[in-house]
């Protein structure tokens, strides 16, 4: 019971105050909306470094480790599938069955295209040091895996509360999202993973597709059009309330899961 009280404090304080933190830090402001998205991405991320490495080296003592640096490569494709393929097995069918169809390109300039990248790079990268970068492996250390990413799956609605919003498969499919990338972090013991997985899905489903939506102000380079039976092309929620983009989570979730139970356990 102690330990469970010192590490609520621990969330509160490393959790509550980073993300205060970057919201109180004031941005640079520019003429291009790129530029402003990234300035303030890049806060958001350095916030969440500055509060890791506190975290680590004085809290910790340095007991913790958040960074595998070994098998970086094989990591690295890992978080690149799980990111792509609930995005793959769910647009390409939309596409051959005219579910799914393109009007043009939203975004003239290159640089702003390569400068909404990087921002939603620093994005995904600092919520996966939020989320299962620091606390993972603190809640690891005491807990098994089904209360830890219970744990986790609260912060990240506390993050986005809007998931609420655009329907029950909509909910469910970034729920499932979390649940992956907390298996991806377990079966990997790497943050490089989920930080993968993370910036591609977002790279695709929000920037290029124009589906999920990771902030108000981001773009979506393509024109897309969903269309058809709204249960297969998800209506106003696109592919993310799609029940294709559903069963795709579920399989990935299980597969994951299947894999973390084959594996022999490695001490965190």
């Amino acid at each position: 019971m102690k330990n469970l009280i010192i590490n609520i404090y621990k969330t509160l304080f490393f959790f509550d105050f980073a993300i205060v933190a970057a919201y109180l830090i004031p941005k640079l402001k520019t003429g291009r909306d790129s530029l402003n998205a990234l300035l303030s991405e890049a806060v958001f991320l350095a916030t969440a470094l500055v509060f890791t490495f506190i975290f680590i080296k004085f809290v910790e003592k340095g007991r913790l480790r958040v960074f595998n640096r070994r098998n970086k490569l094989r990591h690295y494709c890992c978080g690149l599938l799980v990111g792509i393929l609930p995005i793959a097995v769910t647009a390409v069918p939309l596409f051959i069955f005219k579910g799914l169809s393109f009007n043009g390109v939203n975004i003239n300039s290159f640089s702003d295209v390569l400068i909404w990248i990087a921002a939603v790079f620093c994005n995904a990268a600092a919520t996966e040091l939020l989320l299962r970068g620091y606390l993972w492996k603190l809640y690891r250390c005491y807990y098994p895996l089904p209360a830890v990413c219970a744990v986790i799956t609260v912060l990240f609605i506390s993050m986005n509360i809007d998931i609420f919003s655009g329907g029950v498969i909509y909910t469910a499919n970034l729920l499932l999202g979390n649940l992956a990338l907390c298996f991806l972090a377990e079966y990997t013991h790497s943050l490089l993973a989920p930080i993968t997985a993370h910036f591609f899905y977002n790279a695709v489903s929000s920037l290029i597709l124009g589906s999920f939506t990771v902030s108000k102000d981001y773009p979506y380079i393509i024109n897309t059009v969903y269309s058809g039976n709204k249960l297969f092309s998800g209506g106003d929620a696109k592919l993310e309330g799609s029940i294709i983009m559903l069963a795709a989570n579920i399989a990935l979730c299980l597969y994951l899961s299947l894999i973390h139970i084959s594996e022999p356990t490695r001490p965190y």
